[in-house]
């Protein structure tokens, strides 16, 4: 592929009260990728350069959320995956915030009731974590199940989770307690 076939995409890496987060977006500005410390799942024809102006409102509306100011985001996304994931992401993007789902109840809901593994598949491999929410997927047994971040070890990524959901108030002291039961 040459240069001239390959998407142009901006990087900026901020911190936040979860650590590091990288964000990318292609040149009119659409949310490529979000992420933990350095990009992962990024597509390769997309040809990336440090900008942190042009991630400034990725940036500043994912600063809102933790600061509890904002509970959607008003951001377009343009991420690439299969038409399932993209199924998937889209039903992601329906959960409101504060609240969860499991595998099961998406797989339902896009028409794939015995998906459920698959469900959770797309949703390990979702490329914008956080806007597309899936920190707000359990599993049916109870607990909190995993976080799937390349690069974050697996107890990180539970950590991680746990935040954001304390964040959104799906958590209370009973809620962690019955997850920490569950996961032993």
């Amino acid at each position: 592929m040459t240069t001239a076939q390959r998407r142009i995409g901006y990087q900026h890496s901020f911190t936040s009260p979860v650590g590091r987060l990288c964000g990318i977006v292609d040149k009119i500005g659409k949310v490529v990728w979000l992420g933990f410390g350095a990009p992962t799942r990024v597509p390769g024809d997309i040809e990336i350069h440090e900008n942190k102006y042009a991630c400034g409102e990725l940036e500043y509306q994912i600063e809102q959320y933790f600061r509890g100011e904002r509970t959607e985001f008003d951001l377009e996304l343009n991420m690439d995956g299969t038409s399932f994931q993209k199924a998937v992401w889209s039903r992601l993007l329906k959960i409101p915030y504060g609240e969860t789902t499991t595998y099961g109840e998406i797989a339902q809901k896009i028409g794939r009731r015995d998906a459920a593994r698959a469900v959770g598949n797309a949703v390990a491999v979702n490329p914008v974590a956080i806007i597309v929410p899936c920190h707000r997927v359990l599993p049916s047994g109870g607990g909190l199940g995993n976080y799937a971040l390349r690069g974050v070890e697996a107890e990180r990524g539970r950590s991680i989770k746990r935040s954001l959901l304390e964040i959104e108030g799906v958590l209370t002291p009973a809620v962690v307690s019955e997850s920490a039961r569950a996961s032993a």
